[in-house]
């Protein structure tokens, strides 16, 4: 799973890809089993938890303006090289699932499954083999199948909670509720402990940690996003973004940080591009699970210009944050696009030329912050760390019930009000994001519907925010 993060690995002892006396990977009931991508009911390479990074997909390192290391393209050029990964941060093996009898019509593109199957590894000697058709049928010696007996789809990879959905909403959703007021506290608290002792900060940060897309209308209108850009950030040097990724990865399922640079722009892949020699699609930066963390660090950003590749790469990412879409590049002028459900945080100094939801300027509270005092402090205390992986990953997918007709009569009263008192700033869109801020802050508080004191304390913060920024 593109940008796992180390707690949510399942304890499988796997042999090694030497040893070809076993062929069959047992697991037992509570074992979790490697988790791959599959599109459709197409047979391709997908990757695991750990998979080498080196490949077709590495960010290459420039040593100067425009100049790609050339034992980087000489690597690239073996067949076997392209393992395929997704963020260069990643590891681990490589394996093609073979699906016969199920149905794969459920399984979209980036879904995470679970497999339970008979390994399949033949030594054979790849020097005879021809390019080619390595390329397109890497043998089993250098990636393994696996002969699937049983495929499922997996909506979470949270070790502590229930994979079946019955157990999931009967027992951890209750258990959960009951002690959701608690843990938003102690959240919150450790929240505010990282922006310097900012509130408003703390609790737009920690309603972005709960968003999710939820629905979508006449595929234009991407409900339930929230994407957060957090100005007025401590510089580099301070180890704030250091802080907060670490934070993140302690506590959400799957987290990445990509810096900003100039560099980073123009020679990144970011878009899936279909590989027709090798017949597979090779993947990009953006093409992520579902519930993927992504911090974008802006506070490296210096001055220089962006190459056409890095301005189609600005152009994506925007796409990403505004509608949670992301094109697949099929060459020929033919691009698909496949929608996404990513939460996008953008940390920078000033205002990010990247969209965003909200912006919000960060208030400090107090001059100096021990980061690594306080991770320390947070990472000592192992019941609240499990107790903060179980709140966000079961209050992203909590049932949520329609809003009643009483409350929905009370916003219509309150949005006709300040249209008329202010009908140049409030719009259709501030009726929509206050609808998004009400309901994230009812889910923070263990709400399964939204209440008249979640949209009140969604105007509160709303006019508190807008004051700080203008």
């Amino acid at each position: 799973v593109p940008g796992r993060n180390y707690w949510t690995h399942p304890s499988i002892s796997v042999q090694s890809p030497c040893d070809t006396s076993r062929d069959i990977i047992t697991m037992s009931r509570d074992t979790r089993s490697n988790v791959v991508e599959a599109c459709g009911g197409t047979k391709r390479a997908v990757e695991s938890d750990e998979m080498d990074t080196s490949g077709d997909d590495e960010v290459k390192k420039v040593k100067n303006e425009g100049e790609v290391d050339k034992q980087d393209e000489k690597k690239d050029s073996s067949p076997f090289q392209g393992l395929n990964m997704v963020l260069p941060t990643d590891s681990g093996v490589c394996c093609i699932p073979l699906i016969y009898s199920q149905d794969t019509s459920p399984f979209k593109i980036n879904d995470i499954i679970e497999i339970t199957g008979i390994l399949e590894r033949l030594e054979l000697d790849v020097s005879e083999m021809d390019e080619e058709g390595s390329a397109r049928f890497p043998p089993s010696s250098i990636v393994p199948r696996v002969h699937c007996i049983n495929v499922r789809l997996r909506d979470h990879i949270n070790p502590l909670l229930s994979c079946d959905p019955v157990d999931f909403q009967q027992v951890e959703v209750t258990a959960l509720l009951n002690d959701a007021l608690q843990i938003r506290s102690e959240l919150l608290e450790v929240l505010k402990k990282c922006l310097s002792r900012d509130p408003l900060a703390a609790e737009y940060i920690l309603l972005h940690l709960l968003s999710h897309v939820y629905g979508r209308q006449d595929e234009v209108v991407t409900l339930g996003k929230f994407a957060v850009n957090l100005t007025k950030c401590p510089p580099k040097e301070t180890k704030f973004v250091e802080c907060l990724s670490t934070l993140f990865s302690s506590i959400c399922e799957k987290s990445f940080v990509f810096p900003l640079t100039i560099t980073n722009f123009n020679v990144s892949t970011m878009l899936p591009k279909k590989d027709y020699n090798a017949n597979r699609l090779k993947s990009g930066l953006l093409q992520l699970p579902k519930g993927m963390q992504i911090i974008l660090d802006e506070t490296v950003l210096e001055p220089g210009q962006l190459k056409p590749n890095g301005i189609e790469n600005l152009k994506s990412l925007g796409n990403l944050i505004s509608w949670q879409k992301l094109a697949y590049d099929f060459g020929f002028n033919y691009n698909i696009e496949f929608e996404c459900d990513a939460k996008v945080l953008i940390l920078g100094e000033g205002k990010s030329l990247l969209p965003s939801d909200v912006t919000v300027p960060l208030k400090a509270m107090q001059d100096t912050v021990d980061y690594e005092g306080i991770l320390a402090e947070f990472q000592n205390n192992q019941d609240m760390v499990d107790r903060f992986r179980r709140y966000l990953t079961v209050l992203r997918r909590i049932r949520y019930d329609q809003v009643s007709e009483e409350i929905q009569k009370k916003i219509e009263e309150d949005f006709v009000a300040e249209r008329k008192a202010n009908p140049k700033d409030v719009t259709g869109e501030t009726l929509h994001r206050s609808l998004v801020i009400a309901r994230l802050y009812g889910l923070s508080r263990g709400h399964t519907k939204l209440e008249l004191e979640d949209w009140n304390s969604a105007k509160s913060l709303e006019r508190d925010r807008i004051s700080r920024v203008s």
